[in-house]
């Protein structure tokens, strides 16, 4: 039988996500060791309140990864570390902890400037339209709703741009990010700081002012950075 204070009970939308995750951190925590086997799909279901099939699906999406393998009449085993797809950014984030945002910040502080720099360069009104709609960070929302839009403000900059490689690499990280703003958004005072910083990005793009829209992203990740730290810090 499943251990019942091992899963919290999810009735949210993306069920088969959360318990892919739930599941993920168990193994890295060592609940489940290599080699070992996980509880029936029955059991999970139990566990998780909700139906075998989207247990199955969360399943599924931990055995795309590389960390659990179906094996005929034996059920469902966790796989060595080594087999796992260490470049996926949840299972990177759960490897390497703190680093992994680090590195992140990293990536951002090269690519997003550039990304602003371009789009004050080349967005259409449709977008620039768009854009405002999103960049601020209203006190309404629910902190997972702060999550989405602050994801969609960057992702909007960046199709602005009209360059989809550069598009696809920032789309490439967007669940690592949005695990960054869970973090920087826990911090008292963050959020109000990231809105302000979106509205001034938003006003140098659409002033088409290039230099100072690359200038105020540079300026955001900084704050972005502390606010990491900060979490880290408690």
């Amino acid at each position: 039988m499943p251990d019942k204070l091992l899963f919290q009970n999810v009735q949210t939308e993306k069920l088969s996500h959360k318990i892919s995750r739930q599941l993920l951190q168990s193994i890295v925590d060592g609940h489940y060791q290599p080699g070992s086997l996980l509880p029936s799909e029955r059991d999970l279901a139990t566990a998780f309140g909700v139906s075998r099939v989207v247990v199955r699906e969360g399943l599924n999406s931990l055995i795309s990864k590389g960390i659990l393998s179906v094996r005929q009449g034996r059920g469902t085993t966790v796989n060595p570390m080594n087999e796992w797809n260490a470049i996926d950014p949840e299972v990177f984030m759960l490897l390497y902890g703190d680093q992994a945002f680090d590195s992140l910040i990293q990536l951002r502080r090269i690519l997003e400037p550039e990304l602003a720099f371009l789009a004050a360069q080349n967005i259409t009104d449709e977008e620039l339209e768009e854009l405002q709609a999103f960049s601020d960070l209203p006190d309404t929302d629910t902190s997972e709703e702060h999550v989405e839009r602050d994801t969609a403000f960057h992702l909007i900059i960046a199709r602005a741009t009209h360059n989809p490689v550069l598009l696809i690499v920032l789309s490439s990280v967007s669940e690592m990010l949005r695990e960054s703003r869970r973090r920087t958004f826990a911090v008292p005072n963050e959020l109000y700081k990231a809105r302000d910083w979106h509205h001034v990005i938003y006003h140098a793009i659409a002033s088409r002012d290039p230099a100072t829209a690359r200038q105020a992203m540079l300026t955001h990740l900084e704050q972005v950075s502390t606010a990491l730290h900060k979490y880290h810090d408690g």
